[in-house]
């Protein structure tokens, strides 16, 4: 018999109070500003980006020899999406790597019959195959062991660089 889903509280449910605070934070903003300048017909300025910029900056001076004046519903609007794009960063990296127990736990971990135990050595840090000394062209370094004679065996098969 199968059982239902069961809500958890405590720690895990404050991310999620955390989210649907700040989306009611930033609802508030957007129903609360006034985009009157915009429903008119915007601004007569060629570059709404430098009259984003002379707002954020405050040269007033270079706004109104522009003719541009309160662009300050723009720069809101653009410092409230630079502000969510960061904390989706922040979040996101938080996100990738965590920790359980002092362990970090991997979102994206398996299970199969090749994974070792952490800290036995067998295994690369992908996980995806052993660990041994590699060649930085291509081989591996048992093929660039050196020989008798003092040549190695990839300077002897080189088939690249100026030979071609």
């Amino acid at each position: 018999m199968t059982t239902g889903p069961k809500l958890r509280l405590g720690r895990t449910l404050a991310p999620g109070l955390l989210a649907v605070a700040l989306f009611g934070l930033m609802a508030l903003i957007v129903l609360n500003t006034s985009f009157q300048p915009m429903a008119d017909g915007g601004f007569e300025a060629e570059s709404i980006t430098a009259a984003i910029g002379y707002a954020m900056f405050d040269f007033a001076t270079l706004q109104e020899s522009d003719g541009v004046t309160g662009t300050e519903p723009f720069l809101a609007a653009f410092l409230l999406i630079a502000l969510t794009l960061d904390a989706a960063l922040d979040a996101s990296l938080v996100l990738a790597k965590r920790e359980e127990d002092g362990e970090p736990v991997s979102a994206l971990g398996s299970t199969g019959p090749s994974d070792a135990a952490p800290g036995t050595g067998s295994g690369d840090s992908s996980g995806f195959g052993p660990v041994g000394p590699t060649a930085t062209d291509g081989g591996s370094a048992a093929e660039s062991a050196s020989s008798e004679d003092g040549t190695t065996d990839a300077d002897a098969e080189s088939t690249g660089g100026d030979d071609r």
